[in-house]
């Protein structure tokens, strides 16, 4: 079986405990020669103007996009769902759509300036951690404590 996990929370299963590790912040992406990525912030509102591509619904990260859409009253004009971050970046280099990724996830291919990323408004830093069903595996408490010491000398870990 599988010992843990890492996801976005909060998790709503209940029967799992969770230990928060890092914070991740959302950003809009576009291609490179977008209008969008002349502006430092974005809101819902302007981003709504664009087709976007997004997580399949089910997802934890895709349930809190739809959620802050819907708590401004704003519609997400959602053109595609896709299964993975990675075909979601691919999709928008080639001019399919934007989306809202995380930050991590983009910075070579922004650095590399194959897509630009505008913070957005209005969108929460959310907690990455470990979710697990019962008590950890020998193995899996040392690879933990790795994963942590890793994260605390790049200064991401929360205290």
């Amino acid at each position: 079986g599988v010992d843990f996990g890492l996801a976005t929370l909060p998790v709503t299963e209940m029967r799992v405990e969770t230990v928060p590790l890092f914070q991740r912040e959302d950003v809009a992406i576009c291609p490179a020669d977008h209008p969008l990525k002349d502006d430092p912030f974005a809101s819902l509102k302007q981003l709504s103007d664009y087709p976007m591509l997004a997580l399949e619904k089910g997802s934890t990260t895709r349930g809190l996009m739809d959620g802050l859409f819907q708590d401004k009253g704003i519609h997400a004009n959602i053109c595609m769902e896709l299964g993975s971050i990675e075909v979601i970046k691919r999709f928008v280099e080639i001019g399919l759509g934007i989306a809202i990724v995380p930050e991590v996830s983009v910075r070579e291919e922004v650095k590399m300036g194959r897509l630009g990323a505008v913070r957005v408004e209005g969108l929460p830093v959310r907690q990455v951690g470990v979710v697990s069903r019962s008590h950890l595996s020998p193995a899996a408490k040392t690879f933990l404590d790795l994963l942590k010491d890793d994260l605390a000398r790049s200064n991401m870990l929360v205290d």
